[in-house]
């Protein structure tokens, strides 16, 4: 939004299947809905580019050679458009002007320092300034008419300019939480190359309000008996995460609604009822389960990814593995897994068709009203062991790059201007781990249902990876079969409240007696296998 109308007939993005294009959207300085999306290195992008006022080429996997990029870059640079590349625009603006592209240390969700010089195109933006980085492939012998504007301290060329045409390329992301000047690097190009007359106007941010704690119950609580519910045909029990206390839903009347989406696509399970609260009588001394775990194929996909990653193909990758798990009845597990304490998201549903039993501690969102929040999780460290994931770069990295994604999820939800990181980093206490969270809340557009924000964050990109089309093509190459119920979301609407988890920790009920429980990690260039493979195990005591 700007003070007068940009000098703008047709400004065109070009989208590499990137999980951050609606961040790099957001932060240029019109209206998202007046720009025109095209893919790249297809025939649209040809004819639209060549009819273009303005061009962003944005992020994405790959490189801008794979992607199809630099035949198009260089007929937008050879008929003078004001063209703006990011991160795999910015390679292949060198790359279309005689620079080189080199493999160098991958650097995803990475906050770093660099030396802006004096530049054309982005007048005013000078001295050191932090960026976020999200790239493994970097520009070499950058030579005239390019120059290099901004560096970090090792020389990794960060920017680059064209001498005379309107042409600036961006190796970082101006749209990350993290590169605080971002928003003033763009103003200053598109001011600068005559689509950006004054300054933005200052968007009132709609007020993001406290989403309650917990839903209205009615009624005491009851005790029930989670042995007596094995003989019930239909029922969810849930809490204390997903509505403040433990909840029992049962059939009938009462407006609520229990909805079960499995990791894969496929139709929902949907239960509707009353919601009362309950206090459950768990299982005494509940038998530890016999678990089976093959670790072989976990430890061959991380080197994978590691590959995939080193080429440019993907930032960070969740990768998981199935355990046989043989435990008798439901309620035994559920015991089990809350013997300790009792998890943010416990949960127990069954249907005449399927059985699950959950121990998440992970929140999809929730929201009251217009107001949403999520909250994804990455970094595992051992009970008590605060200050190693504090000191964790690589954890730090993976929940920043998540966080970034988020954002951009909430971005096709929400008012424009109400997305807001509320806390980059906050550690849970679990009964056998340490994990991190970030908060980013929103404030919906009118009309988006809870059933529409599912459908938009599900799968969860904390249990996919980053760009999130890039890890599941990673994810269905690497992984024997499908994740079924682990990795799947389940949660609770009733009225203008709903509240979601992520399904980790979760056991799926296979057969009589034997359930199928998944663990997974998530995978990125400084992931070091044997440390992985022993999170897993880690993950593997809550049983």
């Amino acid at each position: 939004m700007v003070n007068a109308t940009p000098c703008l007939v047709r400004l065109v993005y070009v989208e590499n299947h990137d999980s951050f294009s609606r961040n790099v959207l957001e932060v240029l300085p019109v209206p998202p809905g007046d720009v025109l999306v095209v893919q790249g290195g297809t025939r649209q992008a040809t004819r639209e580019l060549a009819r273009a006022d303005g061009v962003v080429v944005g992020p994405g996997p790959k490189d801008p050679r794979r992607a199809g990029l630099v035949e198009d870059t260089l007929r937008a640079v050879k008929r003078g458009t004001p063209l703006l590349g990011i991160c795999l625009g910015h390679q292949a603006i060198g790359l279309a002007l005689g620079a080189r592209l080199k493999r160098s240390p991958p650097a995803h969700g990475v906050v770093e320092r660099c030396v802006f010089e004096p530049s054309r195109w982005m007048p005013g933006i000078r001295g050191a300034l932090d960026v976020m980085r999200y790239h493994s492939l970097s520009l070499t012998h950058v030579r005239a008419p390019l120059r290099v504007v901004a560096s970090l301290l090792d020389g990794t060329v960060m920017a680059v300019e064209h001498e005379t045409l309107p042409v600036l390329g961006l190796q970082f992301h101006p749209d990350s939480y993290a590169t605080p000047s971002g928003r003033a690097m763009v103003d200053a190009f598109f001011r600068a190359v005559g689509l950006l007359r004054g300054s933005r106007r200052q968007m009132r941010t709609p007020k993001v309000a406290a989403v309650p704690r917990s839903l209205p119950a009615t009624g005491r609580a009851r005790v029930v008996s989670l042995q007596d519910l094995e003989h019930t045909p239909e029922f969810a029990l849930l809490g204390p995460g997903f509505t403040g206390r433990w909840t029992l839903l049962t059939p009938g009347r009462g407006g609520a609604r229990v909805t079960f989406h499995p990791f894969e696509d496929g139709p929902p399970t949907v239960m509707s009822g009353a919601l009362q609260p309950v206090r459950p009588r768990f299982v005494a001394d509940p038998p530890a389960p016999h678990v089976q775990f093959d670790g072989d194929g976990f430890l061959r996909a991380v080197g994978k990814v590691r590959a995939g990653i080193a080429a440019g193909d993907v930032y960070q990758v969740n990768v998981t593995r199935p355990a046989t798990v043989t435990c008798k009845t439901g309620s035994q597990l559920l015991s089990r897994l809350c013997r300790t304490r009792v998890p943010r998201f416990a949960a127990w549903v069954r249907t005449r068709d399927m059985e699950l039993v959950s121990a998440s501690p992970e929140m999809l969102f929730d929201c009251s009203g217009p107001t949403i929040r999520v909250e994804p999780m990455k970094g595992t460290a051992p009970a008590g062991a605060r200050q190693q994931l504090l000191a964790s770069t690589k954890d730090q990295a993976e929940l920043a790059m998540i966080t970034d994604l988020l954002r951009d999820d909430l971005f096709g939800l929400c008012v424009p201007g109400s997305v807001a990181v509320l806390r980059k980093r906050l550690l849970l206490e679990l009964p056998y781990v340490v994990q991190a969270v970030s908060r980013v809340a929103g404030v919906l557009r009118p009309g988006v249902t809870a059933d529409d924000v599912v459908r938009h964050l599900h799968p969860g990109g904390s249990v996919t990876g980053a760009p999130r089309p890039a890890a599941l093509e990673f994810i269905a190459r690497l992984e024997d079969g499908p994740r079924g119920a682990y990795c799947g979301t389940l949660g609770v609407v009733a009225g203008g409240f709903a509240r979601y988890a992520l399904l980790i920790r979760t056991a799926f009920r296979h057969a009589p007696g034997a359930w199928t429980y998944g663990v997974g990690a998530g995978i990125t260039w400084n992931s070091v296998a044997a440390t992985e493979l022993e999170e897993l195990r880690m993950k593997l005591r809550a049983l």
